[in-house]
């Protein structure tokens, strides 16, 4: 199945998996969703990286949702903030907190 640019397969009932995504739904029903990764300076944010680590991106009720953002993730567009449980839009302010960071 390819949505959004994403390709993934189904492995089982419940169980997709892809080169870079992957996505299973729980006990309540929603979709947990982890895509490789890699981490953005000392904070919990995460952009895409086809050589990062399995990193969770989060939970919906639908597939489909996952599937958008992973895509946003993948255009790097977007990057994966943990404390806020929410895909985030580049901005001058995150990359000024970045260049804070390394400085």
């Amino acid at each position: 199945m390819i949505r959004h640019g994403e390709s993934i397969k189904r492995v089982l009932p419940g169980l997709y998996t892809g080169e870079d995504v992957r996505a299973e739904r729980g006990g309540d029903r929603n979709w947990a969703f982890q895509m490789k990764c890699g981490q953005l300076g000392h904070r919990l944010w995460f952009e895409y990286s086809p050589h990062g680590l399995w990193t969770a991106i989060g939970t919906w009720r639908r597939l489909e949702t996952g599937l958008w953002v992973a895509a946003r993730l993948r255009a790097g567009t977007h990057f994966w903030d943990e404390s806020g449980q929410i895909a985030r839009l580049y901005s001058e302010d995150v990359y000024s907190v970045l260049r804070d960071e390394a400085g």
